[in-house]
């Protein structure tokens, strides 16, 4: 007799949509808190801490607490976005504007994990690309503020889109070995071709590591697509930026959230 097997993208229990919807959007706002604190402490501390100390001491290091005046928050005032908009955006202590990077990324989450649901369900497939996107989000938000890809977030990505795709989830596994591996590859070919030709770093190493871990997720034959979407959004960004705000093109540049971008829109929309 067969033993039962779940299918990837059959729900693993049935909710009525809309209560599905509510707790995916509760669940986004919890990890978006997670994500914003993560993204706030790992690399100023990694910057700080010896390169041995374990990343799970250096998250667990202290409550959390203003970044000015470094009073503890609370509980009630760890409620994502609300205790936000209650303090209008203030330390309730020192009376210091807090950032909108806080709500901002705790929205982005929820958003983030309300997509994910709706189109992939409580399955297999949704928790696999709800960690993901939550991923992604993460290392958007770092590399934006740092020009910086932990390897600590990207090769976990890459594995974990290797080991899923043992399974087929969003290609075969022979697709998702090609895709690592020559994702890394043009990115670093980019890297040195650049770098002989006008002696400068375009780049840095860990964005050859992201879009191998987007090829480990979803094939090589989605490679052009990725860098396609990445090259284009950051060109126009970068343009507006220049436009807009007078930034000089020569400033520190990150790719990563293009990567980001083109991973999502590949996820959601598939090869286009």
């Amino acid at each position: 007799m067969d033993s039962p097997i779940i299918h990837l993208t059959q729900p693993l229990f049935e909710l009525p949509f809309g209560l599905t919807l509510f707790i995916a959007l509760i669940l986004g706002l919890i990890v978006g808190s997670f994500l914003s604190m993560l993204t706030y402490r790992l690399p100023r501390q990694l910057l700080e801490a010896d390169a041995n100390t374990p990343h799970y001491q250096i998250l667990s290091k202290g409550r959390s607490h203003c970044p000015h005046c470094h009073s503890p928050l609370p509980w009630y005032r760890l409620i994502p976005v609300f205790s936000w908009l209650a303090s209008r955006g203030r330390c309730h202590h020192c009376k210091q504007a807090i950032s909108t990077r806080y709500p901002l990324i705790e929205l982005s989450s929820a958003a983030l994990t309300m997509a994910v649901v709706w189109q992939f369900g409580l399955s297999i497939t949704g928790l696999a690309a709800l960690v993901f996107v939550w991923i992604l989000l993460a290392i958007s938000v770092i590399d934006w503020e740092f020009q910086l890809i932990l390897d600590s977030l990207s090769l976990p990505l890459l594995w974990l889109g290797l080991l899923l795709n043992t399974q087929t989830l969003f290609t075969s596994l022979e697709s998702a070995v090609w895709g690592a591996a020559l994702g890394y590859l043009i990115l670093w070919l980019v890297f040195h071709g650049f770098r002989l030709f006008t002696g400068k770093e375009g780049m840095g190493y860990g964005d050859f590591k992201m879009l191998a871990a987007l090829g480990a997720w979803f094939g090589v034959e989605t490679l052009n697509q990725l860098i396609l979407i990445a090259a284009l959004s950051s060109l126009v960004i970068t343009l507006l930026q220049v436009w807009l705000a007078g930034k000089k093109q020569s400033s520190p540049f990150a790719f990563g959230p293009f990567l980001a971008l083109a991973g999502l829109v590949t996820l959601f929309f598939g090869p286009i």
